[in-house]
């Protein structure tokens, strides 16, 4: 059987025909197959969608250098990876290093109609959904195509992007870099700055085993 991606490190094209490279942490669609997930999680929902993360070293070539995360997870569609981003390089994934994206869903349940999500993390929120829009941080699987234009907006490469993409972008889409994000976290159980790995160790989660 075909090895899972998780640690492939590929490089992506800017327009300018540099790199930025990435590494998948984890295919939804392929360990959804392999019948990984239990039947509570909540990351099958996104379908053909890779949780990669990004590195902030600009390269000349496809070649791979280890450098600083500039996007510490993030989910894309999985198409281009391994053919429009050509895979360069492996690096196997610690699963206590993996990060994912912090967003807030509609949900009713008896104290609301919000919750928080992060990867397999679900917790209702006291808040009701006319507050949502206000909150921001809608759950996305984010455009291969605009993914570029994404990195260079996280890059405050903000000319290099067409006036007409404005789609190319975290903002709205990830709590970790909202204003309100503190004031979600008075209603979770876990503190702001502990990593994904430990929050959901404290929930009695096992993340861990997708990687087993």
């Amino acid at each position: 059987m075909k090895k899972l991606p998780h640690g492939d490190i590929f490089a992506v094209p800017l327009p300018d025909g540099t790199f930025l490279h990435g590494r998948v942490l984890l295919d939804i669609y392929l360990t959804l197959k392999r019948r990984l997930f239990p039947a509570n999680s909540t990351l099958p929902g996104l379908g053909e969608a890779s949780l990669i993360e990004m590195y902030a070293a600009i390269s000349e070539s496809v070649d791979y250098a280890p450098s600083p995360v500039l996007i510490p997870g993030a989910f894309v569609e999985s198409k281009d990876v391994g053919n429009a981003w050509k895979v360069v390089d492996r690096v196997e994934v610690d699963p206590r290093e993996v990060e994912f994206p912090e967003t807030v869903i509609g949900f009713i349940h008896s104290n609301g109609q919000m919750a928080y999500q992060c990867g397999e993390i679900h917790i209702g929120l006291p808040f009701p959904l006319t507050e949502q829009e206000r909150i921001n941080a809608y759950s996305q699987r984010h455009s291969a195509f605009l993914w570029p234009y994404t990195c260079l907006r996280v890059m405050k490469r903000d000319d290099e992007i067409p006036l007409n993409y404005k789609a190319a972008t975290l903002e709205g889409t990830d709590l970790r870099i909202s204003a309100i994000r503190q004031a979600i976290y008075e209603h979770l159980p876990f503190r702001m700055e502990e990593s994904y790995f430990e929050k959901q160790a404290q929930l009695g989660l096992h993340f861990e085993r997708l990687y087993e």
